[in-house]
């Protein structure tokens, strides 16, 4: 395939690769400033049995995430969001140990913790989070 983009987008898709050169090939199909964006989970500690049960081969922190960046993209953006994602999910993993949210924790998390995540990660400068995310330029 011969084709180039301007964006590609791993939205909670790279963490189910098994091999990390996956960047390198989609940034070989990015146009002049085109962009990778990544979403992936955070914290390798985080990682549960559940991780597996989905097909997660690992999580991320920021400078796991850089040292796989191709060559020849600029780095634009790495935050971490869902401060709050991160406490609950420490909390399930230390206290509840459950291999799967119910629906009452996924409606408390959605109407709860996400909106008090957007404050927060604000307030704590996007250092912490459930997630990370990436975003790199190609360079011209």
């Amino acid at each position: 395939m011969r084709e180039k983009f301007d964006a590609i987008l791993y939205i909670d898709v790279l963490e189910h690769i098994k091999e990390d050169a996956e960047l390198v090939q989609a940034a070989q199909h990015l146009k002049a400033n085109g962009v990778i964006i990544v979403l992936a989970p955070a914290f390798p500690w985080l990682y549960t049995p559940f991780d597996a049960a989905i097909g997660h081969f690992r999580r991320y922190t920021r400078n796991s995430l850089r040292a796989i960046a191709p060559r020849g993209l600029r780095e634009e953006k790495f935050i971490y969001l869902d401060a709050f994602g991160v406490l609950a999910s420490a909390g399930n993993l230390l206290f509840l140990q459950a291999a799967n949210a119910s629906v009452g924790q996924m409606r408390f998390w959605d109407n709860c913790l996400v909106p008090l995540s957007g404050v927060m990660d604000r307030l704590l400068a996007f250092s912490l989070g459930r997630s990370v995310l990436a975003i790199w330029r190609k360079t011209p």
